[in-house]
């Protein structure tokens, strides 16, 4: 399918893509990920590794923190945590993360948007400009966001409930004409139950005041970057929980 004719896109091939070395390419190219997606959704919130740690291995990602406490997003080396008020902090190295996937950022595709598109626009606008889709992606959106709803969890606590079930007590924040970033990954089908195959985007407004787990949103206009990950690397955590754990799930 031809790329819609309601976006001007231009499409960039970095050298990066054939292979060209950067700053940062002991990281680049290569997705690194804190437990499993089945682990998570059967209430292991323990942390697994810490933050001092997880920064070694990118400065672009998403996750969450001991005991389900908000939302992580990590952007130029940032790494920003969103509680269930709303409110936006930087994240301490000594923190824990029970789940979170980071790379070293290096755009290899870029895509320049000048209409105005949904969630479900963008990704499948993104789809189209994609050499495979049995490859993960390191997914950038900056823009103005006409509007957009994201959301975060309240800390949990022993006996810690499912996901599915922390995750009905999250609270919306619907922002609307906003700057800010997306950050995200796309996984392939294959690694279902490890990751969320798909799309899974965090944000996080240019002030730095408001962010969370991007739930739907319309953005005006922008950029998009794309990294290419040809690599994947999984931190299995050493506590009880996850290893007299089920997985994957039944």
């Amino acid at each position: 399918m031809p790329l819609h004719s309601r976006w001007l896109a231009v499409l960039l091939l970095s050298s990066a893509l054939f292979g060209a070395d950067k700053k940062g390419e002991e990281h680049a190219n290569i997705l690194f990920q804190v437990s499993t997606l089945d682990a998570l959704a059967q209430g292991i919130y323990q942390g697994a590794l810490s933050f001092r740690e997880l920064k070694q291995h990118g400065n672009f990602g998403v996750g969450t923190f001991a005991s389900l406490d908000g939302e992580m997003i990590a952007l130029d080396g940032k790494f920003f945590q969103v509680r269930s008020d709303g409110t936006v902090g930087k994240v301490e190295g000594d923190d824990a993360t029970p789940f979170a996937a980071v790379t070293a950022f290096e755009a290899n595709l870029r895509l320049r948007l000048s209409h105005p598109a949904s969630l479900a626009e963008l990704t499948a606008l993104i789809d189209q400009l994609l050499p495979s889709k049995n490859l993960f992606y390191a997914v950038k959106v900056r823009g103005r966001f006409s509007d957009i709803t994201t959301r975060s969890v309240p800390k949990q606590y022993p006996p810690f409930p499912p996901l599915a079930d922390a995750i009905a007590q999250q609270t919306l924040f619907p922002l609307s004409n906003v700057s800010g970033t997306l950050v995200g990954f796309r996984s392939p089908a294959f690694i279902k139950g490890i990751n969320q195959v798909g799309y899974h985007f965090h944000f996080i407004t240019d002030d730095e005041h408001a962010g969370g787990h991007a739930l739907s949103f319309q953005i005006a206009e922008g950029t998009v970057e794309i990294g290419i990950l040809r690599q994947h690397s999984t931190f299995l955590p050493g506590n009880q929980p996850f290893q007299n754990a089920t997985l994957p799930l039944p």
